[in-house]
């Protein structure tokens, strides 16, 4: 009975085993689910992590740009500033400067009506070029006058040369008992003393010297005619381009008007310095120049002179300015001296008839020796 008891009992007991085993099974499948739920876990984690790290690097990036920014620029300040000092060292610039140029005004030196315009704005010249031509008409005819007079004062001329020594003798009536009436009546030729002879051909020769002073007087206004007509053709003395011209066809012009302007292609730039600069400036130092006009081109000149009249250059005053206020700007704005820098041949070949007087341009001399 025990042995069947126990082996009931064992049966019994056997179940309980089973579904302790179930539980064993079902807590090593709960564990097996743990540990592969724990992976994802960490992988979040690390995901995170790694977000943050992505977010510093992200807010450290422009804090390294920028540092790395500020010091190339610094760097190239530097750098700037070092070449900045070594050039202003042995370097003088300003752009208070301008073109310039020699201008020779053309002027009438007569009246007279324009009958023709032979010349035209920027046209090249040559000396003796026919620039403007006037009416002749009136300085022919008084050519023709003075020449007729001429003519007269030189035949008087021949008349009283002719009579130097002949002085005709005094005839007096021959003191005899004819007939008053009498037109035969005998007359009686009576020389003259020398006295009066010598006087009569001293007052001949007299006349004859003021014959010849009159026509060299007239010989005198002959070429003054002469000249007054060639005055009616203008040419050009000088080479050089038209400038400015004042005068048209029909126009009445007078003596002394400007008619046209001959600039010539000598060129130069007057640069104004300051007057703590010019100590400084020696002349044949060398420059460069840089033409508002043409900025892509950099002229090379040479400093010629420096003026002994100084300029002054007035800044504009505002409205509200009093007159001692203008006169307090005026004192105070600095002086000014002209450096004249002409430019070298090779330099503005091609450019000479292209630069104007008058135009800005920048001049940078170079003191080093």
């Amino acid at each position: 009975m025990e042995s069947v008891n126990s082996s009931q009992q064992t049966q019994q007991i056997e179940p309980i085993n089973d579904s302790v085993n179930l539980n064993d099974e079902h807590e090593v499948d709960d564990m097996s689910n743990i540990t592969a739920i724990t992976p994802i876990e960490e992988s979040i984690e690390e995901r995170e992590e790694r977000e943050r790290r992505r977010s510093k690097r992200r807010r450290l990036l422009p804090k390294v740009i920028v540092g790395v920014l500020l010091g190339a620029g610094v760097a190239a300040a530097s750098v700037y500033y070092y070449r900045w000092t070594q050039f202003n060292r042995f370097h003088l610039t300003t752009d208070v400067a301008y073109t310039s140029a020699d201008i020779y005004p053309v002027t009438s030196r007569v009246g007279g009506i324009v009958t023709e315009v032979s010349v035209k704005q920027n046209q090249p010249v040559n000396a003796g070029t026919t620039l403007v031509k006037l009416d002749p008409r009136e300085y022919q005819v008084a050519l023709a006058q003075a020449k007729a007079a001429l003519d007269v004062a030189k035949q008087q001329a021949e008349v009283a040369r002719e009579n130097i020594n002949n002085v005709p003798p005094t005839i007096v009536p021959q003191p005899l008992n004819i007939a008053p009436n009498n037109p035969n009546q005998p007359r009686l030729v009576i020389p003259k003393p020398p006295e009066t002879f010598n006087r009569q051909v001293e007052v001949n020769r007299q006349q004859y010297k003021a014959a010849l002073a009159t026509v060299t007087q007239r010989q005198a206004e002959v070429k003054q005619a002469e000249l007054k007509l060639s005055y009616a053709t203008v040419g050009a003395l000088v080479p050089g381009a038209i400038g400015n011209t004042n005068i048209r066809v029909g126009q009445q012009v007078q003596p002394g008007q400007t008619l046209v302007e001959i600039v010539q292609p000598n060129r130069w730039v007057v640069a104004n310095f300051k007057e703590n600069q010019l100590e400084r400036i020696q002349p044949g130092q060398k420059a460069e120049i840089k033409i508002a006009a043409f900025p892509s081109r950099k002229f090379k000149g040479t400093v010629e002179s420096v003026s002994s009249t100084p300029t002054t250059v007035v800044a504009s005053p505002s409205p509200d300015s009093t007159n001692n206020s203008l006169g307090n700007i005026q004192s105070n704005n600095p002086r000014r001296i002209p450096v004249k820098v002409v430019f070298e041949p090779d330099s503005i070949k091609g450019f000479e008839s292209r630069i104007a007087p008058g135009m800005s341009a920048d001049v940078v001399i170079s003191t080093r020796k």
